[in-house]
């Protein structure tokens, strides 16, 4: 039901739903809660054929929406998440941004002013493929954690695609649809060069992921989500389609209020590679050399490169090895120390010097104020959960 009176709305949140009708409510919910700053936005309710699909429409058709147009879809056939998404995003083409929202986000309060201000400054940079509303506190590739470095911006740069809250303005959706267009048919079947610069936990998702392909344009064309400092949606990580056991994973904290964001020019912009690897960072002893960070272990290519400092053991010769103990990780390498955790290799000399595995002071650096019986309780309980569910299908 349309608003008398106000103008046509730039923006349009589409909130994305399948066969899960608390979880939509839930979504709506934390919509209705947020502040809009009295402007005109429109609110798309987009559900896929599935065999709770009216009891979704019902309470999409229940909520009541007071900033703009509120309009409810629902397919009579299924569509898929990949291509469920990607007819939403085509709506970018009809406002100036769009919000996605699938129905195990819940949103910040202060979500719209981040949106609204991202759009402005960020809007049409050619080098921006999209904007995200969460913030990760983990590396999926890698399963540790991720701390990106503030350096005084309420933003950073990331050569990683989201799905649990994305914006994407017009001419952003415009340039990965016209390169969605023409890569779709059987991009992920044949050889290609590109998937070596991409993580294999990526690679690993099925068809049905319309974010697989969003990551290859992103990395193909040299391009960069934005990231907040301060998450403004957290992901529930419930059971369905694509998850067998429900967790708190990715559950984040979020930002509470709306604020005024100090965005960051690409030149001034921390940045990360699809590995969540910083870009672009001085290493102390290193200063002019090419230097490949890989401080996660999940890299594949490195030809690029004269040194690189992984914290997995690789066939180069050893120059030096570093301990893993500063945070964000990468200061490891700004201030390095001698010790153990991460392995300084010259890529111009192969070596087959054998290495001891890091992964347990890994997993040291990552596991803060919990103590060992309580860590081992947790991971037999989530592989009893897990086996159960496989079992049971």
């Amino acid at each position: 039901m349309a608003c008398e009176n106000v103008k046509k709305a730039d923006i349009c949140v589409i909130a994305v739903g399948y066969n899960r009708p608390d979880a939509m409510a839930r979504l709506l919910n934390s919509i209705s809660q947020a502040d809009f700053e009295n402007d005109t936005v429109d609110l798309l309710v987009s559900i896929d054929k599935g065999a709770r699909q009216d009891e979704v429409r019902a309470v999409a058709e229940a909520f009541e929406w007071k900033n703009g147009e509120k309009t409810v879809r629902a397919f009579s056939e299924r569509q898929g998440l990949r291509q469920h998404i990607i007819s939403c995003g085509d709506f970018a083409f009809e406002y100036k941004a769009v919000v996605i929202l699938e129905d195990d986000i819940t949103v910040s309060k202060g979500f719209y002013s981040y949106v609204k201000q991202s759009v402005e400054f960020y809007g049409d940079n050619s080098k921006i493929g999209g904007i995200s509303l969460y913030k990760h506190f983990v590396n999926v590739n890698a399963g540790h954690f991720f701390e990106p470095e503030f350096n005084g911006y309420d933003a950073y740069l990331m050569q990683f695609a989201q799905s649990w809250g994305e914006c994407w303005t017009s001419s952003m959706w415009r340039g990965f649809k016209e390169w969605y267009i023409k890569n779709e048919k059987d991009f992920f079947e044949k050889e290609n060069k590109l998937f070596d610069k991409m993580p294999d936990y990526v690679l690993a998702w099925d068809s049905k992921s319309w974010m697989k392909y969003y990551m290859a344009y992103i990395v193909e064309n040299d391009l960069y989500y934005v990231y907040p400092h301060h998450s403004l949606t957290t992901n529930h990580s419930e059971t369905g389609e694509h998850n067998d056991v429900a967790n708190c994973d990715y559950q984040v904290s979020l930002a509470s209020a709306s604020m005024k964001y100090r965005l960051p020019e690409l030149s001034e912009a921390v940045k990360y590679d699809i590995f969540m690897e910083r870009l672009d960072y001085q290493v102390k002893g290193f200063e002019d050399k090419k230097v490949i960070l890989d401080l996660y272990g999940t890299k594949k290519l490195f030809d690029d490169g004269e040194i690189l400092i992984s914290s997995k053991p690789r066939p180069f010769k050893l120059l030096k090895q570093w301990k893993l103990k500063y945070r964000p990780h990468e200061c490891n390498c700004s201030s390095p120390e001698d010790g153990f955790g991460l392995y300084v290799y010259d890529l111009n000399t192969k070596a087959k010097e054998k290495l001891p595995s890091t992964q347990q002071t890994r997993t040291s650096y990552d596991v803060r104020s919990i103590i060992w019986k309580k860590l081992l309780q947790t991971g037999t309980e989530r592989f009893r959960m897990s086996l159960k569910s496989k079992i049971g299908k």
